[in-house]
């Protein structure tokens, strides 16, 4: 009869090891995420936050804030109480290429900043090219790549995964109008 007695012994036992080795993470208030994401943001020079969390008693950092670079690329930047940034995580133009100079040579849209071939589209160029692309072929379909464009007749174009499973490839101007689907 021991045996079961002893068994609930360990399990209680490790239970109350792991609960006490769980997560002591404070919640973040809405300000304070407000304050760390504008602070990584600055720091980085661009992305998106996706997670931001309160350091707890063994971390060297207040706050801790997780920034996705347009191609992938994720950065952790640990804050101070100040919003401070207290490690020095590469920014986001170690991680990722600088537009191209611009030529010397004219182009036939001068007012246009072409996006260089087969560059992943970012910030607002990417909302807007993504949504048009959407808008003109199906609003649940799913942007799996975009990137600029040298060919004469289009400057941004972006793939769009449709939910029957048919990749297409959206061709659209500097406006944003859409030029071509290529199915």
């Amino acid at each position: 009869m021991r045996t079961p007695i002893t068994l609930i012994g360990l399990s209680l036992a490790a239970a109350l090891t792991l609960s006490a080795c769980g997560s002591d993470d404070a919640e973040l208030s809405a300000d304070d995420r407000a304050k760390a994401s504008t602070a990584a943001l600055a720091y980085v020079g661009g992305g998106a936050v996706t997670d931001a969390e309160r350091g707890d008693g063994d971390d060297t950092y207040a706050y801790e804030v997780e920034v996705t670079l347009p191609g992938g690329s994720d950065i952790d930047v640990e804050l101070d109480d100040s919003f401070e940034v207290t490690n020095q995580p590469p920014k986001a133009a170690d991680l990722e290429p600088a537009p191209a100079a611009p030529s010397a040579t004219p182009s036939a849209t001068p007012d246009v900043a072409r996006a260089t071939d087969d560059r992943p589209l970012t910030g607002s160029v990417l909302t807007k090219a993504s949504a048009a692309a959407l808008k003109a072929t199906d609003p649940a379909g799913k942007v799996t790549e975009t990137s600029g464009s040298d060919d004469p007749d289009h400057v941004y174009e972006v793939d769009v995964l449709l939910p029957d499973g048919e990749d297409v490839t959206v061709e659209l101007d500097k406006r944003f109008v859409v030029t071509a689907i290529d199915r």
